[in-house]
């Protein structure tokens, strides 16, 4: 028997939960599983054909993540004021306003409906939600996720059998990483597809299942080669292309994520999401003629809410030019700077009290933490006087409308745990 044969027939007799220990190749900080499954309890599920948005990302659960789809509506409309009463609104006055009130925990922004990856029905649920929202922008993770719907969990044991007959191993443990992954078992089905790939290196659809499972475990790098193979044999996919761009667009090569966006780019559906994430790479390199090229062409697409997005991103694009160039670089570096001045002089008042009232001594770990959260905030208005942009900076602008930038594919949340 051939060494990779021994090797295939060692990773078969495993049980499911050695599956995790099994050696994977690359790793770049994978998200941790084996979240128990539990029967998700029955309920009317609301009427989602009016959702603004479906949305799916990764979100800290414990010491991992898992994923979370999210269906998003329109926020109620604001009154409008009598005609030529007041100046115009400032739309980046508006957005500050309503980051700082993100930041405080002030603005009640609730989704409509929320799917997450601790039911097996997820994957399901995912499908359905995305088929019934008829009129939302849905971005490419749910596309990816809602791939997973058709995978068979119960027949996993005679997909590991028949994995040993000639000429089977490919497509064989190409379906039992996929039920690997509808189960949970992220590190698994990365061992499984990883051993399909040596099996069937031609195999497309391993190498595209493969690159799925590596971005769900933020391995983007590792994700991109498995999709530039699949690309390499099918090229001209629309699935793959997209995939390939997501790819690129996690590690911030931002010069190929456009090009592969740039043959996708049209004025519905994913075509449109295309179009929205070519925008932010042209953003995101500072070419901003060129983003707002893409933006004005993304105002006439349908269905969906695609001019309030266009919109956003026109904002942000404005925000980035200026804080480059303009006079908001030199207001935002003047407000950062009288912040970090209030952070020293707090420290300074909090220091001379617990000195007076001898807390360091009779108090010491407890005197010290407000010292400790003056200092993280002096750090962070010290970035913001650098020029450089922070996370919070980018579009977001509204309820239910997506930013590319801002979301945990890009800025992971720290984990709950």
């Amino acid at each position: 028997m051939s060494e990779f044969g021994t090797k295939l027939e060692d990773i078969l007799r495993r049980k499911p939960e050695e599956w995790e220990h099994a050696p994977a190749g690359e790793r770049e900080e994978p998200a941790e599983e084996g979240l128990l499954f539990a029967e998700e309890p029955e309920a009317e599920a609301p009427d989602v054909s009016q959702a603004r948005s479906v949305l799916t990302e990764l979100r800290p659960a414990g010491v991992g993540e898992l994923l979370v789809t999210d269906v998003w509506l329109a926020p109620e409309p604001r009154e409008e004021t009598e005609a030529g009463e007041g100046e115009p609104p400032d739309r980046q006055r508006e957005w500050e306003t309503r980051q700082e009130l993100r930041e405080l925990g002030l603005l009640r922004e609730r989704p409509l409906l929320s799917h997450d990856a601790r039911f097996e029905a997820y994957w399901g649920q995912a499908k359905e939600t995305k088929e019934a929202a008829v009129n939302a922008i849905i971005d490419p993770y749910t596309e990816l996720a809602a791939a997973f719907a058709d995978t068979d969990v119960e027949r996993m044991a005679d997909h590991r059998r028949a994995a040993t007959e000639y000429g089977k191993a490919g497509d064989e443990l190409l379906q039992l990483g996929r039920a690997y992954v509808a189960i949970g078992r992220q590190k698994g089905a990365r061992s499984v597809l990883e051993a399909a790939a040596k099996a069937e290196p031609l195999h497309p659809e391993v190498w595209y299942n493969l690159g799925v499972v590596r971005l769900f475990g933020r391995a983007s790098a590792g994700a991109r080669k498995a999709f530039e193979a699949a690309l390499h044999q099918t090229p001209g996919d629309f699935r793959l292309q997209l995939a390939l761009a997501v790819a690129c667009y996690h590690v911030k090569d931002y010069t190929a994520a456009a090009e592969h966006f740039r043959r996708l780019a049209g004025g519905s559906g994913f075509r449109a999401t295309a179009r929205s994430m070519l925008a932010c790479c042209h953003r995101m390199q500072g070419s901003w003629d060129e983003a707002r090229i893409e933006l004005g062409f993304l105002k006439e697409a349908e269905p969906g809410d695609w001019e309030a997005m266009a919109q956003q991103c026109a904002d942000c694009v404005e925000r980035g030019e200026q804080k480059r160039t303009g006079r908001l670089r030199v207001r935002r570096r003047a407000s950062r700077m009288w912040k970090a001045l209030a952070a020293v002089a707090a420290g300074g008042v909090w220091l001379a009290y617990a000195a007076a009232q001898d807390l360091f001594e009779k108090q010491g770990q407890w005197a010290t933490v407000p010292l400790f959260v003056l200092a993280l905030l002096l750090a962070r208005m010290l970035r913001g006087m650098s020029g450089k942009e922070l996370p919070g900076e980018f579009g977001n602008a509204e309820q239910g409308l997506p930013c590319w930038q801002s979301t945990s594919w890009m800025r992971p949340r720290k984990s709950e745990f």
